[in-house]
Parts: C-alpha cells; structure tokens; sequence
C-alpha cells in the first residue's frame, strides 16, 4: 500500500452529535454521559413489553436452564448476573477455583483452600494452575452468595466443626478477607515461619511468600490462629519492598465495587474507573494487568513488584479507585460511501447478486440470527454502492424474519424470546450452543439487535412496533442498567469491568474459570448496542454501547490478538483462541485448526470491524493458505495489504456463514482508496480515521 495515498474526502456529513431531541435516528450527545456496573436489586418478574412484538410468558422443554442458582442465599427471587468470574459459586456443588487474578479460591469439600501459584507453558497454552497454599477449615458444608459488586464477591461457607467463615474476593486485589462467626480463625498449610508478628504471620510456602493478617496470630506446625474474628490472607509479589507492601496490603475488606465509563469525543477516549470501597475507608493494593497499566491515568501511587497472569504480567499500585483512558476506536454505524472504480462496483453488485441467490441461512439462536445479520449487511453493503434493488430485496428479506424472532404467537410458534423465571433472563428459542444456560447470549444475540438497526434506520416504523422486544434482548445480555433501572433482569451479564472484557459461559463450571472465545462478535455485540441507541434516539443506551465498544476492542486487541503484549516464554503464537481467568489456549471449541483459532476472532465483518489493527503479525500464526472461512481472511489481510487481498479475493476463497461476499469486496476495495484504518485516531461515532497514521483523515458514515 502506497502510505501518501490520501484518504477519499468524506461523502456524506457527521452525524450531528447534538442532544437527542429530534427525530427518531438522530445520534447521541457529543459526550454521551457515565454509565455503570453496579450491584442492584431486580425482582424475578416477566418484563411488560408494549407494541407489536411479544415474549413468551414460558420455556418449552430444551430451552429452559439445566441449573438453578441454587446457592443464591439471600439473592433469592432477584435476577442475579451469570456469565461471571464467580458464576459457580451460585450452582454449586461448593464452587470452582475462583480467579480473582492474581490469586483464587475453591471451597471444596475438603476446606476453603487459597492458591497463588507460578504459570506453566507450552506452545498452546499458558496455564495458571490451582495449588493451595493455605485452607480453611478440614471440611466445608453449604455455600451462599451473599453479595456482589462489579468486580467482588462475598460467599459464605459452613464449616464442618460448625459456624461459618464469610470470605470477601475481589478482582485485582492480592488480599482475600476471611470473617469467622461461630469458628475459629484457623488456617491449615505447610509451610515456614519467616518472622512472623503478633498482627502478621510471615510464611514461606514452597519458596513464595504469604502474609496472614489478624490479631494474637500464633503459626504453629501447620496451622496458624488467631483471636478475634477476621484474617486476611496476601501473596506477596515478586520484588516487594516490605515497608511499602505491608503498608498497602491491609486487612480492611472491599464491601462494595463499582465501575464508571465515560466517552469524550473530543478527546476520543473511554475512561473507566475501577471503584473499591473498604469498611474503614482509604486505599489498598491493587493488581493491574497490561490493559490497566498501559491506560493508568496519574494518581495511584505505584507499588514494587509483581504477578505473574496468563494474559501478562501484572503491576502493583496503590490507590481506592483505577483510572484507565483507552482510545475510542472509532465506530462506523453505517457502511460509507467510497467512490470505488468501476470495475469494483462491477464485482460488488455480482457478490450482491450472488448474496441474494444463497439459500437462506437455517438453525435457532446462533445460526438462525446469524442470517438476519447477514441479510443485514447485504442491505448495508446495497445501500452504500447506490444498489437500491438490492438493498430493497435484502430488507424485504429481513424484516419478517426479524418480526418472526421478535413476536411470540403460541405453542406451534418455532421461533421467538421467552422469559426465564429461574435465573432472570431472555431465552432464544430453540436455544443453539447452550444458550438457555445463558451461554453466548452477547455472541448471538448481537446479530439481531445490529440487524434491527440496520432495518429501523430504513424504516423507522420498525423501531415502534417492535423496539420494545429488541431493547429487552439488548437489556439481556447487555445489563438492564443499559436503560434505566433494573426489571426482572440482572445488572449486568456478560461483561466483567475489571477484565475489561466479556464471558460466554453462564455458569462458569470449568477448573480454569471462565472463558472467552470469539473476540470478534463479543466486539459486534457492543456495536450493535451503540446502533440500536442511535435508531432509537436512546443517548443512555448509546453511552453503554459505545464505552464497553470501546473496552472490549481494546482488550480483544491485547489478550487475544496479541496487539502490543509480550506473550509468556514458551508459548509460540501471538494470538490466542480462548482466553480463560486461569490460560490462554491456541485452540477453539469447535476446531483445531490454526485458521479457526484466528477466524473465530475475525467474524463477524460489519462497519464496526475495523478495530482491528494490520494484520501481518497475526497472520503469521497461519500455516498457508486457509481451508476455511477464506473471505475473512482476505478481509483481514485488506488491513496490511489491499491489493494481496484482492489477489485472493479473485482466486476464489470459501465463504463463512454470516459473511456477506458483496461486504468482503466491499471493504477490501474501500480500503484499497482510503488507506489503513487508524482507531486510535480521535472519531466521534458514525466515524472513523484512514490513511497516514501521521495524518490521518476522517470518514463519516452516511446520515441515516
């Protein structure tokens, strides 16, 4: 690609990013407010829906959960988040290892144990294994939730001797809270006294250090008591200063968490901040990740050393909230209008034609919503090459399959959204993929919410028939504080503040805890969020749209495509296919094959798919040419190199199921005229950066 080559002049004008007072589809508010992720209380109750679409009232056998929160305690009758770090602990048996990074705790059966141990790699995977270190207890009886916040949790665990001890887990934090009642304080492990104090028990276990926090602390043989009712029990972090560590890591427990993202389109950035309240005040030490640390905004003071995490190295600093600025990387909520050659527009009104030919896409919540995003992009792709026959046809096509998802007419009905009574939650019907245990709602469900949009900017009578349905599946997976208070939905679902990314498993039944495949669509799940509040002139549910857009590109860019992180020693990739709490792996769920662990992060292709950085380093983890979803990979490679992809492009390349081939050529023949995307450039939505990173120019998606 030819750097000088200057960007195509911007073909149609900004959306006004003015206060949401006019018509349906006007944009968001220049800088769209703070949004949340809080703890609050949603009664299990079936939202009222008004218009013309409609839920189910009851789950056919197959779609309803295999798991109750059994183990909810006193968050019984609320909807409470899945898809969670700690999500085990609510279906028990007891919980998994829960990963608090840079520590984790299982209460097993055998006792509460605590583990803090070193990463093992290999050229697949880099794995954080479960070791304990200190146990509470010898064994344990019934675990309850007792309360949640953003990025803590609070269980209690009965203790065979009898009472119970509350244990305090919080994100980031190297310090895990213990509060006996009715039992002693009492800790079992092997280890070595190292200069223990009334207040801190110094241990050496298996040549790392742990602090135990309390008060009368006797290490004795294996056990180490205490008087009173608390303990507190730290890893120590590499390279520590003691003075310094032992100041920060106090025995004062997290009570509450919360989180706030704000845009600034001026500035082009999110900021988030990472909010932890103690019982008494003041500040504590925290963990930070890559992300964090690359992001830190001044004010926490840094701490020495260091942890090590599959997903990098942590930090340390000490501070009562974390600041981080990520670049918004600039959101397109409509394909742009690029004067291609004519020969190009030649060959994307033949894919379009083509796009239109296919047999429609079959299957439920996945494949089934996979098509309305398909039909979706055609129409988009249409609509920006002046192909108004096929734009007309594609949304023809789109519009009663999206009637037909979002409108429920009795038991023969196929397909549609029926409430869930157990957990608090929409069921796609039939459910694919585990999704009736709340399994990749954000993966599938993104299709739909992205192709109403697409449909509403067309035809705004859409948006108030059916927009009441569709602003529910966004409150689904999205978190019913999206818009307004919360109803008979929980707080929030798929993503987790401090990752700065979302899970796809709801229950989290999993040794390594939870996990993460698709980058690609968790990214598109937030666009459509952002779009669906354009059309629906919603500047609230925008805000929530645009800011986690923005966290999950970033980190999508980091831990699994490896933009800018130093992989572990060992592991021979820079990208990963799953990202867990406790590993990363080069493999998927579904294939082995190194072009499925890459091109589940590629899909799906829309207007809101060039966050992605160029595409030479990843793709050097291909072995040759793809045996599978090739038209995502000459997408990708447009990002480093048009015309390579166009080569390909034209040699013939097999199609993935929700990728329009009219949208392939599209996007590589634009990026061909306007140069390399640049998200970190500063863009409003509706907008993005291309050409020289030096001097870049701005592109604006067309008016709706």
């Amino acid at each position: 690609m030819n750097p000088r080559r200057p960007a195509a002049t911007a073909i149609a004008a900004l959306i006004a990013l003015t206060a949401c007072t006019s018509s349906p589809g006007a944009a968001p508010p220049r800088d769209a407010g703070t949004v949340m992720e809080d703890a609050a209380a949603s009664p299990l109750t079936s939202p009222a829906v008004t218009g013309s679409g409609s839920i189910a009232e009851k789950l056919p056998a197959g779609s309803t959960p295999t798991k109750a929160p059994a183990q909810a305690g006193e968050l019984a009758g609320q909807a409470v988040p899945t898809n969670q770090w700690w999500s085990s602990a609510l279906t028990g048996p007891r919980t998994q290892p829960l990963w608090t990074h840079p520590l984790a705790v299982r209460a097993a059966a055998d006792g509460v144990q605590i583990s803090g141990a070193p990463l093992t790699a290999s050229a697949n995977a880099v794995i954080t294994p479960f070791v304990p270190a200190l146990t509470v207890g010898t064994a344990t009886g019934a675990v309850t939730v007792v309360s949640y916040g953003a990025f803590h949790v609070v269980l209690r665990v009965g203790l065979a001797g009898g009472g119970h001890v509350e244990i305090t887990l919080a994100q980031g934090s190297p310090v895990v809270w213990l509060r006996f009642d009715g039992a002693a304080p009492t800790l079992n492990g092997t280890f070595r006294d190292v200069g223990s104090s009334p207040t801190r028990a110094r241990l050496d276990i298996g040549g790392a250090r742990w602090d135990v926090l309390g008060t009368d602390l006797a290490p004795t043989g294996n056990t180490v008591t205490g008087s009173g009712r608390q303990l507190a029990v730290a890893r120590v972090p590499a390279g520590a200063d003691r003075a310094s560590w032992e100041k920060a890591s106090t025995g004062d427990p997290i009570v509450r968490t919360t989180a706030t993202m704000t845009y600034d389109a001026a500035a082009g950035t999110v900021r988030q901040t990472l909010t932890a309240r103690r019982a008494g005040g003041g500040s504590g030490a925290w963990a930070l990740l890559p992300h964090h640390r690359a992001g830190l905004a001044a004010g926490p003071l840094p701490l020495a050393g260091s942890y090590p995490d599959a997903r990098g190295t942590m930090s340390l600093v000490t501070a009562d909230a974390v600041r981080i600025d990520i670049p918004m990387p600039g959101l397109l909520t409509a394909m742009p209008k690029v004067p291609l050659s004519a020969e190009a527009n030649k060959a994307v009104l033949a894919d379009l034609n083509r796009d239109l030919a296919d047999p429609p896409g079959k299957g439920g919540s996945y494949f089934g919503l996979k098509e309305l995003g398909r039909l979706s992009t055609i129409a988009e792709v249409a609509a920006a090459s002046g192909a108004d026959t096929q734009r007309t046809a594609a949304l023809n096509r789109l519009r009663p399959q999206l009637v037909d998802w979002l409108t429920h007419t009795g038991p023969n009905d196929g397909r549609y959204f029926g409430y869930d009574p157990v957990w608090g939650g929409l069921i796609a019907v039939p459910a694919e993929f585990g999704a009736q245990d709340y399994n990749d709602h954000h993966f599938q469900y993104g299709y739909l919410v992205r192709a109403a949009a697409v449909l509403a900017a067309a035809d705004p009578t859409f948006a108030r028939e059916y927009g009441d349905v569709v602003d529910l599946i966004v409150r689904d997976y999205a978190g019913s504080l999206a818009i307004g208070p919360a109803s008979g939905l929980p707080p929030f679902r798929a993503f987790n503040a401090y990752l700065g990314s979302s899970a796809a498993s709801g229950f989290a039944p999993f040794a390594d805890g939870n996990n993460q495949e698709s980058s690609g669509e968790a990214v598109a799940a937030w666009e459509a969020v952002a779009r669906w509040g354009v059309v629906r002139d919603n500047a609230e549910m925008t805000a929530y749209g645009i800011t986690h857009y923005a966290l999950e590109a970033e980190t999508a860019r980091t831990y699994w495509l490896g933009e800018g992180l130093t992989r572990e020693a060992g592991y021979a990739h820079t990208t990963a296919g799953i990202v867990w709490d406790a590993k990363i792996d080069f493999a998927t769920w579904f294939d082995p094959k190194p072009e499925s662990v890459l091109g589940i992060q590629l899909l799906p292709l829309t207007a809101g798919a060039f966050h992605r950085g160029p595409s030479a380093t990843r793709q050097k983890d291909l072995p040759g040419k793809p045996t599978v979803w090739g038209d995502l990979f000459a997408a990708d490679l447009a990002l480093s190199d048009p015309r390579a992809a166009r080569r390909r492009l034209d040699e013939g390349v097999p199609r993935e199921e929700s990728t329009s081939r009219a949208m392939v050529r599209y996007w590589i023949e634009a990026l061909a005229v306007l140069g390399p995307p640049q998200p970190k450039a500063p863009a409003p939505i509706g907008s993005l950066a291309f050409g020289p990173a030096d001097a870049p120019r701005i592109l604006h998606a067309p008016e709706r």
